[in-house]
């Protein structure tokens, strides 16, 4: 795996295209699932696949650059639930309470909102430390690049809130506001990235690699509101991160056929590395366990894997505020590219 990369020479290009399909729909708060919320109907399921297109241009045989451009198309169904009130309790309040004993009003309509289009735009320098020429069988490589706020950062969509007519019946309202967070293609702020890979050889077809990737963003929001008209809390354009480390076996290296298996983790950090922490934000992470399948041979690369989630965490704000979050339970991950 590590060593068909270092095999790239100078003044070469490398085209690929990526998907990535997630379906986010179990909630938790800290690591503890609430159950309940599937019960009543009340989650929130993300619907997301990401399409990037990315070209690689080795300046050298150590130093490359990187341009990705990604494209999103993603929905968010939702729950309304029956807000209606008398003597200070609920009308038609849900059959399941939450863990912490509180009971809100029934589940009685669900409503999608959609975002598709143009995500942020990445560039990425990185270079190898050692001679890749001499190191064929270890080597490190660093990355820096910058995240261009290239996708729109406030895509509006049409809410269905609870209302009633003037006989009382359920009668919905419509909001036009901006969609959630987790579904706009852009976060309207520049960041940096942090980018680390490490492989070894340890054995004839039998690879160790470590990778790490840190996107910084120092600017604190956007000025992008969760409610009505422009009303409400602020989003927090937050720091990411992702992280594997595994192996990768060539089982039939005359097809140039490996399997690879590793631990993945990935999520959001309650607080910024470079910035203020302020604006609404989900802080968490998920750990998943990454088998796969990778082929290589005549200048051609594919690669499919499937991240089943052991461990998610919705982690408290940098406030101490707690709140719960949608995780996926696995995603799929595909790449089919080609070096000139």
């Amino acid at each position: 795996m590590g060593s068909e990369a270092v095999k790239l020479e100078k003044n070469t290009w490398t085209v690929a295209v990526s998907h990535r399909w997630q379906y986010s729909d179990k909630h938790f708060v800290g690591d503890e699932e609430q159950v309940y919320r599937e019960k009543e109907g009340s989650q929130v399921i993300n619907n997301i696949h990401l399409i990037d297109i990315g070209a690689s241009y080795r300046i050298t045989e150590r130093l490359a650059g990187t341009l990705s451009v990604p494209f999103q198309f993603a929905t968010r169904s939702q729950a309304v639930r029956d807000t209606r009130r008398q003597n200070g309790q609920f009308v038609n309040p849900s059959p399941y309470p939450s863990p912490a004993g509180v009971t809100n009003g029934a589940v009685i309509d669900r409503y999608q909102t959609a975002a598709d289009g143009l995500g942020d735009i990445r560039l990425l320098a990185t270079s190898w430390i050692f001679d890749p020429l001499k190191y064929t069988d270890q080597n490190i490589s660093l990355g820096l690049g910058v995240v261009i706020p290239t996708g729109q950062k406030d895509h509006k969509d049409v809410f269905k809130v609870f209302g009633t007519n003037s006989a009382g019946a359920y009668e919905p309202r419509a909001e036009t506001r901006n969609v959630d967070n987790s579904i706009q293609p852009g976060s309207g702020a520049w960041g940096i990235i942090f980018d680390m890979y490490a492989f070894k050889e340890i054995a004839k077809n039998f690879t160790i690699f470590l990778s790490g990737t840190y996107v910084s963003v120092p600017q604190a929001d956007a000025g992008v509101y969760d409610g009505p008209n422009d009303t409400g809390r602020i989003w927090s354009t937050g720091d990411s991160y992702l992280g594997r480390l595994g192996f990768a076996y060539t089982f039939l290296p005359k097809y140039g056929l490996s399997f690879t298996l590793n631990g993945r983790m990935e999520g959001s950090p309650p607080k910024d590395l470079i910035g203020s922490n302020a604006g609404r934000r989900r802080p968490g992470y998920g750990v998943s366990i990454e088998p796969g399948l990778t082929f290589v041979k005549n200048g051609w690369f594919a690669s499919f894997s499937a991240p089943v989630a052991v461990y998610r965490n919705r982690q408290p704000d940098a406030t101490g505020a707690e709140g719960d979050a949608a995780f996926a339970d696995f995603m799929t991950l595909a790449t089919i590219g080609k070096n000139f």
